[in-house]
């Protein structure tokens, strides 16, 4: 039996700002920690957040850079989640009315792997787009051998999280949109898009089914991954353990 995955991603993105998104502590990489806070990034009582109109602005391009309907009214809301690495204990991010819908990531010929781009399965596809919206990141914790640290200067960085529609059907297609959408990003100056110092991070919904179901199967998140190459290689092992797994139960 002949089994499909399917493939949808979580792209977050972080924008290239000088000043965070609710408040004006500085964004700068490798500053010591927690040296670029504020009672705003750090949740004191009585801060208030003020918006950050040039993160706004980069959202809004973005869209309009991938073929997005921008949305003419949009809110943010409060996100609840108790974790260290969040002070306040919510995330402002977007639900129901995000900033940028539909739209559309190219695969190009050459954003493929190199040891892919001879067999294509589908030449000239595009990955379409289910949302853009636009939150703040969280601190970053450091795991030590008896403890860990957290350091709040990340908290509070204007942050997009790009999802796509579950039609992405390999570990290489999954490659190609990200080396594709990193260029957009890094063309259009919205963000350096460099994973190795987080400032791009994907999160990959992915599930099999047989090629005679039209629903989709069980799906698994694989969380953070911070390099192209890592997402395809994890991609590449969860479609096989899956595919083991709906063999065994065929």
């Amino acid at each position: 039996m002949s089994y499909i995955s399917t493939i949808g991603l979580e792209v977050h993105v972080q924008l290239k700002t000088r000043s965070k998104m609710f408040c004006a502590s500085p964004v700068e990489f490798g500053a010591e920690p927690n040296t670029h806070t504020c009672p705003v990034c750090l949740g004191l009582p009585g801060a208030l957040p003020v918006m950050n109109h040039e993160a706004l602005r980069m959202t809004v391009l973005t869209g309009l850079m991938l073929g997005c309907d921008i949305a003419p009214v949009c809110k943010f809301d409060r996100k609840n989640y108790f974790y260290p690495d969040m002070s306040k204990n919510y995330q402002i991010s977007q639900y129901d009315t995000p900033l940028c819908t539909n739209g559309a990531v190219p695969l190009h010929d050459l954003a493929y792997p190199k040891d892919a781009q001879k067999n294509i399965i589908t030449p000239d596809k595009e990955v379409h787009l289910v949302r853009i919206h636009l939150e703040e990141d969280v601190a970053k914790s450091f795991h030590f051998e008896n403890s860990t640290g957290i350091d709040f200067n990340r908290a509070g960085t204007p942050l997009m999280e790009i999802v796509t529609q579950p039609e992405i059907n390999s570990p290489e297609e999954a490659f190609a949109f990200l080396t594709s959408l990193k260029q957009i990003l890094i063309y259009g100056a919205v963000s350096d898009a460099d994973m190795e110092k987080g400032q791009l991070r994907c999160d990959c919904n992915v599930s099999v089914r047989p090629e005679s179901q039209a629903e989709l199967g069980a799906k698994v998140e694989v969380k953070n991954l911070n390099s192209i190459s890592g997402v395809r290689r994890a991609l590449a092992y969860e479609i096989q353990r899956q595919d083991a797994d709906e063999r065994v139960r065929a």
